[in-house]
């Protein structure tokens, strides 16, 4: 499949202007690379919004594309010859294809530590700038940018699924080195890569937000760390993001272990929804939340040790823990669900 919006390299190649006319060598084959520094581009103005960011983001009609799938690697488009966003890269193929791809730097804006040695080893650079589901910080916008600008390309960007936070991060890059508009960059978001409606405070960023110049970039001082760490709900989403998903996946075939899926077990799959919950319960972060926030955690935990019970009684040969076990999963969904929509979504 040909990469979509590639044809917009060429508009981008007129505007932008090197900020430094030295050269370096590639990392990989040693060749002289020439125009490393800040780039700059004149980005677009942000949109008059009436009415959601949402919305709008169907002003424009783009191309129907349907989304590259690869082992470990999903939902990726190629956004520009630049910018490619995605899901997290699982597992050693993964990363192969990406390099493949010719990726240059991958920016993950997911809390999980990413695996910063296998990518170095394929010629690639990593950089980590967590994010949060409801805006991109000054601060955050500020790394994000500064990357883009000052790093080598390609850049594959990721969150974990690689439908909201990544193309949002991806969209910043399109922004500052594609000259992207602004209804296309958010039409983007929504029509190829499927960020939900629920994320309007990403949407609006994107859409309407302050997007810093080349000489704020420039003077802001950062180091592209490869790893930040993360604690607290953050760090507990790490690990319950995952083990939802793959609880899921058990769900769907009885609590049993599913051929499909020989990495995972079902019981373990439980335990690590409920550690991830657990892990929480005493974190400052929680322990001083509102009222609802503090019940929502509990209820995850309460439902997360009922499930793994259930699970426990499943595989000592009792069928009707199945639909104990659906109750508690369920449960544990709906406590996330309504936690998600007061304090996640749009911030």
């Amino acid at each position: 499949m040909t990469p979509p919006l590639i044809h917009r390299a060429a508009l981008a190649s007129f505007l932008v202007l090197i900020g430094s006319c030295n050269s370096a060598k590639d990392s990989r084959t040693g060749d002289q690379v020439l125009g490393v520094g800040p780039v700059r581009v004149a980005v677009t103005a942000p949109l008059d919004l009436d009415g959601r960011a949402w919305d709008h983001a169907m002003s424009v009609e783009l191309p129907p594309v349907e989304p590259l799938e690869f082992e470990g690697l999903h939902n990726v488009f190629h956004l520009s010859d630049q910018i490619v966003s995605g899901s997290e890269p699982r597992g050693d193929a993964a990363l192969e294809k990406l390099a493949e791809m010719g990726i240059r730097t991958i920016v993950s804006v997911d809390g999980k530590m990413p695996e910063v040695e296998k990518a170095a080893a394929l010629g690639m650079r990593y950089v980590h700038i967590p994010i949060q589901y409801s805006d991109i910080s000054t601060n955050e916008m500020l790394r994000l940018a500064k990357t883009f600008r000052e790093l080598e390309g390609p850049f594959f960007v990721h969150c974990f699924h690689g439908r909201h936070r990544g193309p949002a991060g991806a969209e910043v890059g399109r922004l500052v080195l594609d000259s992207v508009p602004r209804a296309e960059a958010i039409a983007e978001m929504r029509q190829y890569c499927g960020t939900s409606k629920k994320y309007e405070g990403l949407y609006r960023l994107i859409a309407a937000g302050d997007v810093p110049t080349a000489e704020e970039t420039e003077a802001f001082e950062y180091n592209f760390a490869s790893r930040e760490e993360v604690e607290g709900v953050v760090a507990a989403m790490v690990i319950l993001s995952r083990a939802y998903d793959n609880n899921e996946i058990m769900m769907e075939g009885g609590w049993r272990p599913d051929p499909e899926h020989p990495d995972l077990e079902p019981l373990n799959e439980a335990t690590q929804l409920l550690q991830g919950f657990e892990s929480a319960a005493s974190h400052v972060d929680v322990r001083t939340a509102a009222q609802d926030f503090r019940s929502w955690w509990s209820e995850g935990k309460e439902e997360s040790a009922l499930l793994v019970a259930a699970i426990k009684e499943i595989l000592a040969g009792d069928k009707s823990a199945v639909a104990r076990a659906d109750r508690s999963f369920q449960a544990v969904t709906a406590s996330c669900t309504d936690c998600h929509g007061e304090y996640r979504n749009d911030g």
